[in-house]
């Protein structure tokens, strides 16, 4: 790796160069590197099961700790400097993509509202009940790890990613939380799919709607972004970073205006969350079909960035086993706590069980598992229950920041 570092030396002695060229391939990585994983993902049955996400957090965290990276303090700390800029701008832009093709309009009041709050709490409920029994093993952060957490099972990575830079949760705590998310969300799926839908049912009573088979293609696309060159989807995506730009620079100035000239980070997320959710009210903004795999790849470079700046060397791994069972405490609890209040008012299973998976994996999950319960009629209120948990999900997120600095 030092012969890499003495080529680009050649080129030019001065270290302003170096650096510069450093971070233009820096920058080429990070924008290149997601499409190439995506493809590996589609073609490759191993790494489309861990997903994009996790293989990206490796990609990252290897590139990070082989040397590849300057090691020398000055070029370090500048090249560190220019990722954490990446970093500080891509949420800011990624989460008005997310939010802009959300239609609210279509959610179902009654047993979905009812499923939804019972999700919000019981995720709510065992984040607290985690922290109160961990808080002593999870370092200065805790609290900070606490808030991200609600943020993550109620909206999924980007929610974690926008807590992470509100409340300035630092890079090695935010990977660790990514990965053992993963890991515990895997058992998580396993669980649902090798008999957690049958227990759930046999415990409520209530199944929720006629079998019938579900076609997971009809609701996930292989391809996503396989549309995204053509003329009609290049003038979408332009007004989607148009108005995505303009909404994080209108959040700017309240961030500024309300940190007193220095940018506060809690305003500002909040700000582009409630500004985002403003506009989908627009027919034209609920038509931008494309929005959301923007948003998400862009995501999937933040998650890359975030991966690149991980020492393996300054974590705390004994706390990284007491945040795995605060995660599984949290995950496995509100499961049992949704299903639980699905019995008690009368929900039934199947919309209780879709809406747990939706808040803590994502929609994402949605088709697959309404495909083990071979019931198509949950598939729109999983969905739409994902996505207004990912609306409210910094909101909590940093009212469990605040309840936490009680205790």
């Amino acid at each position: 790796m030092e012969l890499f570092w003495k080529t680009i030396s050649t080129l030019n002695n001065s270290k302003k160069v170096q650096i510069m060229l450093i971070n233009i391939l820096l920058l080429i990585f990070y924008l290149v590197a997601p499409a190439g994983i995506l493809f590996i993902c589609r073609k490759i049955k191993f790494f489309n099961k861990i997903g994009p996400v996790l293989t990206l957090y490796l990609l990252g965290v290897i590139v990070a700790n082989i040397g590849i990276l300057p090691t020398e303090q000055v070029a370090h700390d500048k090249v560190f400097k220019f990722m954490e800029s990446i970093s500080e701008v891509l949420i800011p832009l990624a989460l008005p993509m997310l939010l802009f093709g959300c239609n609210f309009k279509k959610f179902s009041l009654g047993k979905s509202m009812g499923a939804l709050a019972a999700g919000v709490l019981s995720v709510a409920a065992f984040v607290f009940i985690g922290y109160l029994i961990f808080k002593g093993n999870l370092g200065e952060e805790g609290k900070k790890m606490g808030a991200a957490l609600t943020g993550q099972y109620l909206g999924g990575a980007a929610n974690l990613a926008a807590i992470k830079q509100m409340l300035g949760l630092s890079t090695e705590n935010f990977v660790i939380l990514s990965t053992c998310n993963l890991i515990v969300s895997f058992f998580y799926l396993m669980f649902l799919m090798g008999g957690g839908v049958k227990l759930a049912r046999k415990f409520v009573g209530k199944k929720g709607g006629m079998e019938q088979n579900v076609n997971i293609e009809e609701y996930t696309d292989e391809n996503p972004y396989k549309e995204f060159g053509k003329k009609k989807s290049i003038i979408q995506l332009g007004k989607v970073l148009l108005s995505s730009v303009i909404v994080m620079g209108i959040s700017v100035c309240i961030g500024t205006y309300a940190g007193g000239g220095k940018i506060s980070m809690v305003a500002l997320i909040l700000s582009i969350t409630t500004l985002s959710l403003l506009l989908t009210s627009w027919k034209e903004v609920r038509t931008w079909d494309k929005s959301y795999d923007a948003g998400m790849y862009l995501i999937y470079i933040f998650c890359l960035v975030m991966a690149t700046m991980a020492d393996l060397s300054s974590i705390n791994w004994e706390q990284s086993l007491y945040i795995l069972l605060y995660q599984a405490i949290i995950i496995f609890g509100s499961l049992f706590l949704t299903v639980l209040f699905a019995k008690i008012f009368r929900i039934d299973a199947d919309t209780a069980v879709i809406t747990s998976d939706t808040l803590i994996n994502s929609p994402i999950c949605v088709p697959m598992i309404a495909a083990t319960m071979k019931n198509k009629d949950v598939i729109v209120t999983g969905i739409t229950n994902g996505l207004m948990g990912y609306a409210i999900g910094n909101y909590i997120g940093f009212l469990m920041f605040h309840l936490f600095e009680l205790f």
